[in-house]
């Protein structure tokens, strides 16, 4: 009985950690980056919030599209970039 919940617990933990690995290397959709860029998804789920971040400081066709977004939709410090390029 002890081996199967240890198995269980491992489980859940792989699949947690499997979805969040999964979840830092897909391109954001289009409504995910507006949402980021209007700030809705810093109240609603921190936790997307920290992986949209991280993705999009090593991704340069999410930064691309974040910044076409930026152009079209009003949101904080639309003057200036949310995102630091270095060229």
């Amino acid at each position: 009985m002890g081996k199967i919940i240890v198995l269980v617990a491992a489980l859940v933990i792989i699949y947690y950690i499997g979805k969040e690995v999964v979840g830092a290397f897909r391109h954001l959709t289009d409504e995910e980056l507006a949402d980021f860029w209007a700030g809705r998804t810093q109240k609603n789920d921190p936790k997307a919030q920290r992986r949209f971040s991280e993705h999009l400081g090593s991704c340069t066709d999410c930064r691309d599209r974040l910044d076409e977004i930026r152009k079209s939709e009003t949101g904080p410090g639309t003057d200036s970039p949310m995102i630091e390029r270095k060229y």
